[in-house]
């Protein structure tokens, strides 16, 4: 059997794509080379955008998978300052990613995609009008287009030409998500803050962030920073780590730090590949196999599912015009839809803030003491606002002096939370 498009990868991206193709009538094989329950090192938010495709693509039943609700953020700055926001109607949605990813599969699934788990397909040929795929055990599978959503695994996607994502654009994260009376410190946090947050710090890494999400008995807790910047860490990985934990205790975030230690890692791109599509080789490539990551917050699961659901329509539309130079289509999509916001302006926001140490601290602090300033910050963290990006850049460079000015006067602890 040949299939209209095969889905090499069965994450929020490749799934989507399969959600999508199949709901617009083509015939899909996914493929997940691990067995469902797999799990990959992620904090695990789902943002308002993620919630939004979620929706759009026909998958609202992942909310099934949604184990806490955090209406806002505590933001820990160098110093020890905390920025706490809230804004009315947004959230984010916690989840395990062995679940999340295992329910989307399951979705596929009854849209009539036909899952393959436990298959790894090791090589990919382009044929005169179709793509040859090979999975390990040597069974062969044919697919008039190919979408790879194989994450930062190169090696399928550089051998159908694609560029490389240079190390200066990925991202490290390590930590764990380990076991824990969650409930009993939700409890706490909410006698606080007023609300269940998700806490980010400051300060713990050079470039980057400590984070703590909860879930419903597990604590994600991690840290994240470029690669580039990771590599002069090596022993120091595990004391960053002690020291994010030991500020998480000090200010009441986490009563027992004991459960924490770094036992998982991922890498994650910080910048779109150079190239997306392939007409020759009838290939598109979606979510951080694409490099579909934000710049600044490292949240990429929102535009995993959106280019996976871009890349389904220009696949459906290549088909339907016989035409697979249509695949050159998908980058312009993508690019207009989420690329200008993430790619343009969240990369010069990420250049802003985490050119140096003191240049993130007096920015942080700078905004902190800004009410409106906070709030944009908000927007792009919920992903509530397609232009945050752009909108909190531009604040900032138009106001840059007067907010350097209020960065040194900025209080101990600023709250911004909107009445619930």
């Amino acid at each position: 059997m040949r299939y209209d498009v095969a889905v090499v990868g069965a994450g929020p991206a490749g799934s989507a794509t399969a959600i999508a193709a199949a709901r617009a009538s083509l015939s899909v094989i996914l493929f997940e080379r691990e067995d469902k329950g797999r799990d990959k090192y992620c904090g695990g938010g789902i943002t308002e955008a993620a919630k939004k495709w979620l929706a759009e693509l026909g998958a609202k039943e992942a909310q099934e998978t949604f184990e806490v609700i955090c209406e806002g953020h505590v933001l820990v700055l160098p110093g020890l300052r905390l920025l706490i926001d809230r804004v009315r109607g947004n959230s984010y949605a916690m989840v395990r990613r062995c679940v999340f990813d295992t329910k989307l599969m399951e979705i596929a699934e009854s849209y009539g995609a036909r899952l393959l788990t436990a298959t790894e397909v090791v090589s990919i040929s382009t044929q005169k009008d179709y793509v040859l795929l090979m999975d390990r055990k040597g069974e062969r599978y044919e697919a008039s287009y190919v979408v790879l959503a194989t994450g930062m695994r190169d090696r399928l996607v550089r051998s159908l030409g694609f560029p490389r994502i240079p190390p200066e654009h990925i991202g490290h994260c390590w930590g764990t998500e380990a076991t824990y009376d969650s409930k009993r410190q939700i409890v706490k946090w909410r006698q606080s803050f007023g609300f269940t947050p998700i806490f980010i710090m400051f300060g713990i890494v050079t470039y980057g962030y400590f984070w703590v999400f909860p879930k419903a008995s597990h604590m994600n807790v991690g840290m994240g920073t470029t690669l580039r910047e990771s590599t002069k860490y090596r022993k120091l990985h595990k004391e960053s780590y002690i020291r994010g934990l030991e500020v998480a205790k000090k200010l009441g975030v986490i009563d027992d730090t004991s459960r924490f230690s770094v036992n998982k890692g991922w890498i994650l791109p910080a910048r779109p590949r150079a190239r997306t599509y392939s007409t020759d080789n009838r290939a598109l490539l979606v979510g951080d196999a694409a490099g579909f990551v934000h710049p600044m917050t490292g949240e990429g699961i929102s535009s995993a599912l959106r280019s996976g659901m871009i890349a389904a329509e220009t696949v459906k539309k290549a088909l339907d015009l016989n035409d697979p130079t249509v695949l050159a289509e998908y980058e312009r999509a993508w690019w207009k839809d989420f690329g200008r916001e993430l790619f343009h302006y969240g990369v010069k926001l990420a250049s802003l803030f985490y050119s140096s140490p003191r240049l993130l601290d007096l920015g942080l602090r700078g905004l902190m003491e800004d009410r409106h300033a906070v709030k944009l910050l908000s927007a792009l963290l919920y992903r509530s606002d397609p232009r945050a990006s752009e909108k909190l850049y531009k604040y900032v460079i138009k106001r840059a002096p007067l907010l350097l000015a209020k960065a040194l006067k900025a209080d101990k602890r600023r709250d911004y939370s909107d009445a619930p």
